[in-house]
């Protein structure tokens, strides 16, 4: 068995995962397993979709050629790998459907978020897959700045003061696109951190930086690449229009409905946007705009003191 944190959690696992930190601990949050899961899910809570069924408590995915998994409250997640998958998909899978689900179950919210650290605390970077929330975050880092999170950011309550939303980061390998590479001038990965076969997709790990303290958020930026104008700029959104963008930006949102959490979405949201300064960045989609959103985003981060 391995022994990993990742995501907040403490996790125990019958596969090796070398995206996760490991560590060690007598008592798990998580068990990760492999065996048979459930054909179906039943009750009259259970919503079930194409390939997937979600109730507040338990999630089944089934994933073509891939591998079937089952999460259950909050604790366990049972895969079934299909004949012929390759482990870097399964755990690909896994790292994200299945443990947003996990996240969901508990109680935090998995926001669609890259981070790096700021002052005392992180500045956040929202938006949808292909937004460039990686490319930023690893372009700052080229300028010195040290990466909090790729791709998702758990948020929950402080353990001393409900009132602070903090942010977790979920583990320490960032995920890019082949023309993030070329963007931020970094070296091109190998073909051994391809993500997955035939995704042009690739690893990089930062393991010997990463931290797993809680941080608190200093400031949040919504990457939208769908602007008409040809070079990228910046606006303070309004606390009700950052309210909805954070809301769509939760990671995984049908399983937050699914499982009856918009309650608990709302409160933690509705904090987070009355403390916390939220800008919207547009920039073009289909230009290269990296130098001059990072310009806007140095030149609107909170100063010291």
């Amino acid at each position: 068995m391995f022994k990993y944190w990742g995501f907040g959690l403490q996790i125990i696992s019958e596969i090796e995962f070398p995206e996760f930190l490991p560590a060690e601990f007598e008592k798990p949050d998580l068990t990760i397993s492999m065996g048979n899961v459930p054909e179906t899910l039943t009750g009259d809570d259970t919503i079930h979709k194409v390939r997937v069924s979600i109730s507040p408590t338990e999630y089944l995915q089934k994933v073509i050629n891939v591998a079937h998994y089952y999460v259950a409250n909050g604790t366990e997640i049972r895969i079934e790998p299909q004949p012929g998958a390759d482990e870097k998909s399964i755990r690909l899978f896994l790292l994200s459907n299945a443990m947003a689900a996990i996240l969901h179950q508990r109680n935090t919210i998995p926001l669609h978020a890259s981070a790096v650290y700021h002052q005392d605390g992180v500045v956040l970077f929202c938006g949808h897959s292909g937004a460039g929330k990686s490319t930023i975050v690893t372009a700052l880092q080229a300028k010195g700045y040290k990466v909090f999170s790729d791709d998702v950011c758990v948020l929950k309550p402080a353990e001393d003061n409900e009132n602070l939303i903090v942010s977790v980061p979920s583990y320490p390998m960032m995920k890019l696109w082949v023309d993030s590479f070329a963007k931020t001038g970094i070296t091109m990965a190998g073909e051994d951190d391809r993500l997955r076969p035939n995704l042009a997709k690739y690893a990089r790990f930062y393991h010997d930086e990463y931290e797993i303290i809680p941080r608190p958020i200093k400031q949040v930026f919504m990457l939208d690449t769908n602007s008409l104008e040809q070079q990228a700029g910046i606006k303070k959104m309004a606390s009700i229009e950052s309210f909805s963008a954070l809301q769509r930006n939760t990671y995984r949102h049908v399983q937050m409905n699914a499982m009856k959490k918009r309650d608990f979405h709302f409160n933690i949201v509705s904090k987070l946007t009355a403390a916390v300064p939220v800008y919207r960045i547009s920039r073009p989609q289909h230009v290269n705009t990296v130098n001059e959103v990072i310009a806007l985003i140095e030149s609107n981060l909170p100063s010291n003191g």
